[in-house]
């Protein structure tokens, strides 16, 4: 799959939906959330098929699935077909090939927090680094924004969460200052 990302395996419905809208879609499914993904890639096509291993799906997945029209295979996929430098199908382990013109695999986010979590900053279950509203962590004079505390967070609005906390940090500072300047103001005053 390496080799095909971002050409005919894509993980973004949202970004990659349009340019393969109406083409017969797979799903990578078997993970936390997969169902809902295969959900939300429906929306791009009627023809979608939602790959996963035997015994993954509870009944309400199943019912779900069907009642969108998404279609389920169930077995081990051994390889993608390839034809013309386009993906064309997915190759089971049985040897039966699924038509496919574009895999869609659910990412898997992992937080990159390392350098927070070295400076102590508190994580939530998942490893999200915890922070209020203006991207104050549990750690004084760390501010964090972005993908490292929302892992739903892409460009524009960690753009947007980085701009919030370099204010709220800057306002921060300034108050920092202030209190500096009316103490040293106090103690060069005393008679």
């Amino acid at each position: 799959m390496r080799e095909r990302w971002a050409r005919d395996v894509l993980h973004c419905p949202y970004c990659h939906g349009y340019e393969v809208r109406d083409r017969r879609l797979g799903v990578l499914g078997g993970t936390a959330g997969s169902v809902r993904y295969a959900q939300i890639v429906r929306q791009w096509s009627d023809d979608l098929v939602y790959f996963t291993a035997p015994g993954t799906l509870t009944a309400v997945d199943r019912t779900g699935l069907a009642a969108c029209g998404i279609g389920v295979v169930e077995g081990a996929i051994d390889q993608l077909v390839i034809d013309d430098d386009r993906l064309r199908g997915v190759q089971l382990h049985d040897g039966c090939v699924v038509a496919c013109d574009a895999l869609f695999v659910p990412p898997r986010f992992m937080p990159n927090n390392r350098l927070l979590v070295g400076l102590g900053c508190d994580v939530d279950g998942d490893g999200w680094v915890t922070a209020d509203t203006t991207g104050r962590t549990s750690v004084p004079g760390v501010w964090a924004a972005g993908n490292v505390i929302d892992p739903r967070a892409q460009v524009i609005t960690a753009a947007g969460a980085g701009s919030a906390a370099a204010i709220a940090l800057n306002t921060d500072l300034v108050d920092d200052d202030v209190r500096t300047a009316v103490h040293d103001a106090d103690h060069h005053q005393l008679p």
